[in-house]
């Protein structure tokens, strides 16, 4: 009646949730070593100072898109969270970075095949179907990834520019 512990631990694909142990590993030591309270802190500075909130977010774009990149957008986010609840709390106005970290990290996932978990999931399924033509490679992804991610992000910085004043 019900499947055998065996089954279904065979159906398990151990490779990805070895890489997210490893990966969520890899951001509990980013964090602990300090490097994201420290742009935090850099990034509040800047945002209290008047007029530097136009930069502020779009510094956080890039940053959170750079990082996003480079470790899974969702820890990054989460990590994210308090600092900027924290800018809200001194008395920035954080609407405009919230929407600043939403499109860095959504467009910061493109660049790498580890930026975000659909990433990985779709590498991982396109080399266990057994089509040689399928397979893509991170340095693969990375020559479509990282371009596309660029271009999208200095578009996405004009139109938030552009836009700006709305978010206040």
């Amino acid at each position: 009646m019900y499947p055998k512990p065996d089954e279904l631990f065979g159906t398990v694909n151990w490779s990805v949730l070895a890489f997210f142990v490893g990966l969520f590993i890899i951001v509990g030591g980013v964090e602990s070593s300090g490097l994201l309270d420290l742009l935090g802190g850099h990034l509040a500075e800047m945002a209290k100072s008047p007029g530097m909130l136009l930069l502020s977010g779009l510094l956080l774009m890039w940053v959170a898109a750079v990082l996003s990149a480079v470790v899974d957008n969702i820890p990054f986010t989460v990590t994210m969270i308090p600092i900027i609840l924290g800018l809200e709390s001194s008395g920035v106005s954080v609407t405009p970075l919230w929407w600043a970290l939403a499109i860095g990290v959504g467009l910061g996932g493109n660049g790498t095949h580890i930026g975000a978990t659909a990433n990985l999931i779709a590498v991982t399924e396109s080399e266990n179907s057994g089509i040689a033509e399928a397979r893509i490679t991170p340095m693969g992804w990375m020559r479509i990834g990282i371009p596309t991610m660029l271009l999208s992000l200095t578009m996405a910085s004009i139109v938030y520019s552009i836009f700006f004043d709305f978010f206040l």
